[in-house]
């Protein structure tokens, strides 16, 4: 439909009135015009030329790989909004990677965490509510 049609309809449905252009609108892409459109912008895009299963991985480097290429792409806060309006259940939308509907700072494997993660994760808890305790300690004096 075209964008005049459309707009007329909304006036029929109480829109503004009719739309008349300052410039005669140009003629419509053709078949080979919009096949030329999609493979130059199939080519901005890194989702379109790289492997798609990178960014629905399972690994956390793959993760990671989807996630830097994502900063390169013109689309990347579109992508996001609309991964977020659509509450996508998994994968890399936007450079941000969502798990169950929500985003995630990192994606972690399959199966149990590493003893390291498990450390490094206890380390940031109790650096946490000690910061917490002398905020309390101070404000209390």
């Amino acid at each position: 439909m075209r964008l005049t049609a459309l707009l007329d309809n909304i006036t029929a449905q109480g829109g503004s009135g009719p739309w008349t252009p300052h410039q005669p609108l140009s003629t419509p892409l053709g078949s080979s015009d919009a096949a030329e459109f999609d493979r130059l912008l199939a080519g901005l895009l890194p989702c379109r030329t790289n492997d798609p299963e990178l960014w629905f991985a399972e690994q956390s480097t793959q993760v990671e790989q989807a996630k830097a290429l994502c900063q390169s792409c013109p689309l990347v806060a579109g992508c996001l909004a609309g991964a977020l309006e659509r509450q996508e259940p998994w994968g890399v939308w936007g450079g941000e990677v969502f798990v169950d509907g929500a985003v995630v700072a990192r994606k972690r494997g399959r199966g149990r965490p590493s003893k390291a993660e498990v450390l490094a994760r206890q380390a940031e808890e109790a650096a946490a509510r000690e910061a917490a305790e002398s905020v309390s300690a101070s404000s209390a004096a």
